[in-house]
């Protein structure tokens, strides 16, 4: 009964990880109001540095179903081999590891009070801090 129960509950989750909509937000300071999903893989892979009105700073969740399906969707890896990225790529001196955010609170801190920040979360926890973006 118990693991029916388990099973049961981990199917739920599941489906709503799955079903979850994901957000694209900036600093309300950054000029560009939509991105393309090459620009999305272009930012989340730090080869995308510039708004343009200036620097770009990127903040990713450490772990969780939207930053599972951003990764994979957006970035074409799974969440391990992007964290393998970054540390290859600050290693190797050709890039920063982007700020870190435990949950969509604080993707939302750290957008409002970072110009040119970039960061993802859960749709319906966007608020009027941050700017929306639109994924052409």
């Amino acid at each position: 009964m118990k693991t029916l129960l388990l099973m049961l509950a981990l199917a739920a989750s599941l489906g709503i990880a799955r079903g979850q909509e994901v957000a694209f937000v900036v600093h309300p300071a950054v000029a560009e109001s939509a991105v393309s999903a090459a620009d999305i893989k272009n930012i989340l892979l730090g080869t995308k540095t510039k708004w343009s009105s200036g620097p770009l700073r990127l903040v990713v969740q450490t772990d969780g179903a939207v930053h599972a399906k951003v990764i994979q969707q957006y970035a074409q890896r799974s969440p391990d081999q992007f964290d393998k990225y970054w540390k290859k790529q600050v290693f190797t001196g050709k890039g920063t590891m982007p700020a870190a955010a435990k949950n969509d609170a604080e993707v939302i801190a750290f957008v409002a009070s970072t110009p040119g920040a970039f960061g993802y979360l859960a749709a319906a926890s966007v608020t009027d801090k941050v700017k929306l973006l639109e994924v052409k």
